[in-house]
């Protein structure tokens, strides 16, 4: 009796050690997909700034008052549309003169030179005004452009005349076309300045900041994956996938990644066969080799 002690005392270690195992072996659940392959474009993007290229400057021909105003900013006016009247100061001083024999009102009407809109109205009525003094600034709808300052690096990638794509705040998009290119570069920033020429400007204000994309490349037929199959460590430096090698184990295989395309990453290395499967869910924190159960399969075409 006492001699089968031991070897019960052993099968039960056995057992537990067995149980400990599978424990320890636990299959993950997991969802895969695969790789696919599309054309790939890739954007440069700078931010440009609204601006009105063609504006008129209303001056005063004389000292006096500001009689009468007749428009505010923001107004469209017409070419020989009435802007203001001004007094000159001799007329004021002869004014309330009893002795004055002559009818002399000084009233001076100045009138827009072109049709625009009123960017400012630089004094109110009744200010006293100097000769040469602005009173107001028109600008030229139609002159209405995006002004794009681009790094002397990336000079290469702007083809003048091409097509671009034009991103306001708001989200709307509009296309432009890269219209001119000044012949200087800002000393400071090291950037070349160009133009570009909105299809439509939809009274766009001056001084918006819009997002310019303009095409460098495309690439064709680059391999993709999910982003959700792409892990990486804390600094964005190392990427990996876990592969599924088998119907129930999974390895680690560090990946060198591209461009990104919308919900997609370009995958440059290694190169993966369009059977492979990836793990899309379930896949983050695991170890380089892992057992995993398999509950969804997703296969692009």
């Amino acid at each position: 009796m006492f001699a089968l002690l031991p070897f019960l005392f052993l099968a039960g270690c056995g057992s537990r050690q067995e149980n400990g195992e599978k424990e320890i072996q636990a299959k993950v659940p997991v969802t895969v997909e695969n790789i696919h392959t599309a054309d790939v474009a890739d954007y440069l993007e700078l931010n440009a700034t609204s601006s009105f290229l063609v504006k008129s400057i209303i001056k005063s021909p004389t000292a006096g008052y500001v009689e009468e105003i007749t428009v505010t900013q923001g107004d469209k006016v017409m070419k020989n549309q009435v802007l203001f009247k001004l007094r000159t100061k001799e007329s004021t001083a002869l004014k309330n003169d009893s002795l004055n024999p002559y009818s002399f009102s000084g009233l001076i009407t100045l009138k827009a030179n072109m049709d625009g809109i009123i960017l400012s109205v630089d004094h109110p009525r009744g200010d006293y005004i100097q000769e040469g003094d602005q009173l107001a600034m028109i600008a030229v709808p139609s002159s209405f452009v995006y002004i794009l300052d681009v790094p002397y690096e990336s000079v290469s990638f702007i083809k003048l005349f091409s097509s671009c794509e034009i991103s306001l705040p708001d989200g709307h998009t509009l296309n432009g076309r890269i219209f001119s290119r000044l012949p200087s570069i800002t000393s400071g920033s090291q950037t070349q300045r160009y133009i570009i020429h909105p299809v439509e400007t939809q009274n766009m204000p001056e001084n918006l900041i819009a997002k310019i994309r303009i095409l460098k490349r495309i690439i064709p037929k680059a391999v993709l994956l999910n982003k959700s199959c792409i892990l990486a460590d804390e600094v964005m430096q190392h990427f990996w996938v876990m592969k599924l090698v088998s119907d129930s184990v999974a390895v680690k295989i560090p990946v060198t990644t591209g461009l990104s395309n919308g919900n997609d990453i370009e995958i440059l290395s290694p190169v993966f066969s369009p059977s492979d499967l990836f793990l899309s869910s379930g896949n983050y924190g695991l170890g380089d080799t892992v057992k995993v159960t398999v509950t969804k399969k997703m296969i692009s075409r």
